[in-house]
């Protein structure tokens, strides 16, 4: 039955039951297995590349300020393009390749570095074309889900996907820190290449037959990409989704660009040490797949986006204070993480959920690209304006501007229509054939 605005939250149906007998069912045990095996090699190599690039070769603020636009530039060229693609096409074949893309990519890290003719640049052309692969990746990944899952069950799928990454969030970053310390960071990234062609390989071994498209959108790819981004613009619920991904993007540009180095050389933390931190982070994850249900039957899906937010910006604040000696500094970040990344994630399962709830199937790739488009252009805009911040004025500074930034917009989000929603919608397919 579709739930409407109307609706309390007590009226909400207990996933519990639907996310067992999804974990009963050998295609997604198998699609969930190579997810935690591709979840735990992204994060060696999200912090893995910029590690390499601090230790191996000497960059300092703008160099890994560099490598991290690289990494949104691409959400910004290909992501709305790539969103009118994967409408056109098979979804699952389409992951398929851009794992096995990946796989290639990545390796090539640890062989420059074997025939010593690794570089800044080499760098940052592989995280800019891991990261575009990425962009694109996200886009099919959620427009496959409901496929794969069926839409009566995507509260249940996507919380499971999401603990799949919190696994990876846990185990990743501390393996990663152990690996740069025992071998060195460019070793550590081909077990992040390994894990790509894993994943693709489970991806092959599903058995159900995805869907047959409906009849793909009329017209070319690229008028086709304006819609997408039409269609986040014009829709009243959407719109704010969209806002709210591009501003936390833009002022998350300040961690995706110097947290490390802020880590590494100003608070003098060991790379273990570092990756211990982002793992408490995917323990925050883990636990907020667990609890997300609740916090949305507690409060309704718009407080618990607005919560969430809230929780947030305040322990992005941790950032900036922690100093001292290195257990006060370690604390500060570990809880920064902890609780960062518990909230963050509860907000991101509910804001999936809710997105591909109000989509029709034929929309989701393009709705899905033009929300990454924002989110690459402004995190781009971050991690350039942030690096030249630090520069100037040292990451301190740019830190406190961030964590102000993400409070500021969990207030304005709160009188959005999205921040008085009882409960997500059904399909919304009047507003899409207004578009």
């Amino acid at each position: 039955m579709p739930l409407g605005l109307g609706a309390k939250p007590e009226d909400m149906p207990t996933s519990e039951s639907e996310a067992q007998g999804l974990l009963r069912e050998r295609d997604i045990r198998w699609f969930l297995s190579g997810r935690v095996v591709a979840e735990i090699g992204s994060r060696i190599s999200r912090e893995g590349l910029p590690i390499t690039a601090i230790l191996s070769l000497g960059t300092g603020a703008l160099g890994v300020s560099i490598m991290a636009a690289a990494t949104q530039l691409p959400g910004l060229i290909l992501s709305a393009h790539a969103g009118a693609l994967t409408d056109r096409m098979r979804r699952r074949p389409l992951l398929i390749a851009m794992d096995t893309c990946r796989f290639l990519l990545l390796l090539s890290v640890p062989v420059l570095s074997l025939l010593h003719r690794l570089s800044l640049l080499e760098l940052v052309v592989v995280s800019l074309l891991v990261a575009g692969i990425g962009f694109a990746y996200q886009i099919t990944d959620q427009a496959y889900l409901p496929a794969l899952v069926g839409r009566g069950r995507l509260e249940s799928g996507n919380r499971l996907v999401y603990a799949a990454g919190a696994v990876g969030e846990t185990a990743g970053p501390t393996v990663m820190g152990a690996l740069v310390q025992a071998l060195g960071a460019p070793v550590a990234i081909l077990f992040d290449a390994l894990a790509n062609l894993v994943s693709a390989l489970t991806l092959a071994g599903i058995r159900r037959p995805e869907p047959a498209l409906a009849a793909p959108p009329e017209g070319e790819p690229l008028p086709q990409a304006a819609q997408g981004l039409r269609a986040v613009l014009r829709h009243p619920l959407l719109r704010p989704l969209a806002t709210v991904l591009a501003v936390s993007n833009l002022f998350g540009g300040a961690f995706a660009a110097l947290y490390e180095l802020y880590a590494l050389r100003t608070l003098h933390l060991s790379p273990l040490a570092l990756g211990i931190l982002v793992t408490l982070g995917g323990l925050g994850s883990l636990i907020s797949a667990g609890i997300s249900q609740r916090v949305v039957r507690r409060f309704g899906i718009g407080r618990a986006l607005t919560l969430s937010m809230l929780v947030s910006g305040l322990v992005g604040i941790l950032v900036p204070v922690a100093r001292g000696g290195f257990w006060l500094a370690f604390t500060a970040l570990a809880l920064a993480q902890l609780l960062g990344d518990l909230s963050g994630t509860i907000y991101e399962i509910n804001e999936t959920v809710l997105r591909q709830s109000l989509t029709p199937d034929r929309w989701l790739g393009r709705v899905n690209g033009g929300m990454q488009f924002f989110a690459g252009l402004f995190g781009l805009l971050g991690t350039v304006g942030f690096g030249l911040l630090a520069m100037a004025a040292g990451t301190r500074l740019a830190f406190w501007i961030a964590a102000g930034g993400n409070l500021l917009l969990a207030l304005w989000f709160m009188g959005t229509a999205v921040g008085r929603l009882q409960l997500p919608v059904a399909v919304d397919e009047g507003a899409f054939k207004a578009i």
